[in-house]
């Protein structure tokens, strides 16, 4: 007779954990997340060989690689960019002016351009390979948003063959800090 009063309280402890419930909750109103930035895969420099290269260029850039290092420009190769920071910022640019087409065209006056405000005009009266590079002010540029950067040539070769517009071989370009 000892297993009644285990019973007994087995029965209670059955007893005590149901409970009626009449209430009931709605589930939770359902929201989407907040939006966070706007990543750009688009960085602050580029080299012409970067696989991802094609992604930079606006205008006036061939698509195609050439020497595995660079690509021909025409008239006003523009390109696209997208900087973390405004402040202290240079602006560079590595390219070769050709000896055959500035027999042509002679010197080369190149303007260069960030979002449409004219940061310098240099000639250039030798062919060669030249880096271009200059400080930026700060107010021209927003930190996350698209920097477009043009160089803007005087004068280009015009090839008599196919009447391709020839500018300059551009390696790399961006902003340094």
């Amino acid at each position: 007779m000892r297993s009644r009063p285990v019973l007994a309280a087995l029965l209670c402890l059955l007893c005590a954990a149901c409970v009626r419930m009449d209430e009931w909750y709605a589930p939770p109103m359902q929201r989407k997340p907040m939006a966070g930035p706007v990543v750009s895969p688009l960085r602050h420099f580029v080299s012409m060989n970067d696989p991802r290269a094609g992604d930079y260029l606006v205008r006036d850039v061939s698509a195609t690689l050439e020497g595995n290092a660079f690509r021909w420009t025409r008239k006003r190769p523009t390109l696209r960019f997208v900087v973390q920071s405004t402040e202290n910022l240079r602006f560079v640019m590595d390219f070769f002016l050709s000896p055959d087409t500035m027999k042509v065209t002679g010197p080369v006056t190149i303007s260069y351009y960030i979002n449409n405000h004219l940061l310098d005009r240099v000639r250039y009266d030798k062919p060669g390979l030249v880096h271009f590079e200059k400080p930026v002010n700060p107010e021209w540029l927003t930190a996350g948003a698209e920097t477009l950067v043009a160089a803007e040539l005087d004068k280009v070769y015009i090839a008599p063959a196919d009447q391709a517009a020839l500018g300059i071989v551009l390696s790399r370009a961006g902003f340094v800090d």
